[in-house]
Formats: structure tokens, C-alpha cells, sequence
């Protein structure tokens, strides 16, 4: 698989915390899988890269394993997390207010990179 490319756009935050661990799941896959991945975190979705908002949410509550577990296990597989910069607005978030690592991009970056990608999913 090297040298494919996968898009991952998330609309989900932490107001549904079980719909935000699938596509983290894909991306940490694919990335195993030698996959050049990004994630593109719009909508609501951008709500879990707000700084300790991700370790709030667990999908097996008592587990111990968070949201954040996840994010950081994305990043150190490579993944590239993105942040939609219109969704940040709707949310009154501002850059400074991210988790380290993660790039805000607007509607046109992301969809150069739908153009470049070999495969999108959605979420």
C-alpha cells in the first residue's frame, strides 16, 4: 500500500463521543498499512481538537482510554491532523486553543488535497 494517499474528512465532536473513534481507527490502519494520511476535522468535528476536550471522552466509559489516547496515537503514526478554519469560527475557537500538531485549513486546501488524495472517506 505505500505510497497511497487517504483523506479523512470528520464532522463529529464530543457531543457524540462514540462517532469519533472510527475514523481515528481508519487512520491509524492506514497509516500501519504505509498510507500517507490526513485527517481534515470540520463541523462539529473540530471540537476534539480543542485543548483538553479530547481527554474528556472515552468510548468505554471507565476504560481509561480517551479520545486524546487515540489523537496521539495519530500522530505518532504520521497522521496529519487538520482543522477546518470555518467550523473553528462557528465554534469560537481559536488557533491557540488546539492540541500541538494540528494545521488549520480552509475549504480550498482541503479540497486540493480531495483532488491529490487516492481514496476520501467521510465521516
Amino acid at each position: 500500500m505505500a505510497g497511497k494517499r487517504l483523506l479523512i474528512l470528520q464532522t463529529h465532536g464530543v457531543g457524540e463521543p462514540r462517532r469519533t473513534y472510527a475514523p481515528l481507527f481508519f487512520a491509524l490502519t492506514a497509516a500501519a498499512m504505509d498510507m500517507e494520511v490526513a485527517v481534515w476535522f470540520s463541523m462539529e468535528g473540530v471540537t476534539q481538537l480543542r485543548r483538553g476536550a479530547a481527554e474528556q471522552v472515552e468510548l468505554e466509559p471507565g476504560s481509561g482510554v480517551t479520545l486524546k489516547t487515540w489523537l496521539d496515537q495519530a500522530r505518532e503514526a504520521g497522521v496529519e491532523l487538520l482543522a477546518c478554519a470555518h467550523a473553528m469560527g462557528l465554534e469560537k475557537m481559536v488557533e491557540a486553543e488546539l492540541i500541538e500538531g494540528v494545521r488549520v485549513v480552509g475549504v480550498a486546501g482541503v479540497l486540493d488535497r480531495c483532488l491529490e488524495a487516492d481514496r476520501v472517506m467521510y465521516f
